[in-house]
């Protein structure tokens, strides 16, 4: 139970960095152009440059392999918090076009706010439950070099419990919100427009 308070608890953190990049890009009113220009060089050209289920396994590749473990290795070095720099920005970057979008008309950025909220939700929470399994792995690596509290279990044991939450939880999380921004995204903005 308590693995699950913390991922709704992370997850909850994320909706706050959203709203807060939402509200503040909203604020501050940047030049519209040169923001999405920004956002949009941040995106993967394997990811920007395909689509149907292309798009599926270029979504899945980068969201799922590339991202966790970029996290991963994050969680390696014996600072706490750092392998959450990945998936603060995947929550900034929708906030920020959200700002963007409620800026320039507030009926267009309804209709892009629901129809991507399905798969923002899902990789967040895939992001959410991969960042409890690293906390575990972060927290063993530092009780290890600092010696003050002995840790019964060895590293391999870590790395098995981190590999099933991967394969359990997070890669199955990822698959579904990359069939849902690949095709649930546009059904639905293609419904509300």
């Amino acid at each position: 139970m308590n693995k699950v308070f913390k991922t709704a608890k992370y997850l909850s953190i994320m909706m706050v960095v959203i709203i807060i990049s939402a509200v503040i890009t909203y604020i501050i009113n940047p030049n519209f152009s040169d923001t999405l220009n920004s956002v949009s060089s941040n995106v993967s050209k394997s990811v920007s440059q395909k689509s149907g289920l292309n798009l599926v396994v270029a979504y899945i590749f980068n969201n799922g392999f590339k991202v966790p473990i970029g996290m991963l290795i994050f969680s390696i070095i014996p600072i706490r918090f750092l392998y959450w720099i990945q998936p603060l920005f995947t929550a900034i970057l929708p906030g920020i076009l959200f700002g963007i979008a409620f800026r320039y008309s507030v009926a267009k950025a309804f209709i892009i706010l629901i129809s991507s909220l399905p798969h923002m939700l899902l990789e967040l929470l895939a992001y959410c439950v991969w960042i409890v399994a690293l906390d575990q792995l972060n927290k063993w690596i530092r009780y290890k070099i600092s010696r003050k509290k002995q840790t019964n279990t060895q590293l391999f044991d870590e790395f098995k419990l981190i590999l099933i939450s991967y394969v359990k939880y997070v890669i199955p999380l990822i698959v579904i919100a990359a069939f849902t921004e690949t095709y649930v995204a546009d059904w639905i903005n293609n419904i509300l427009s």
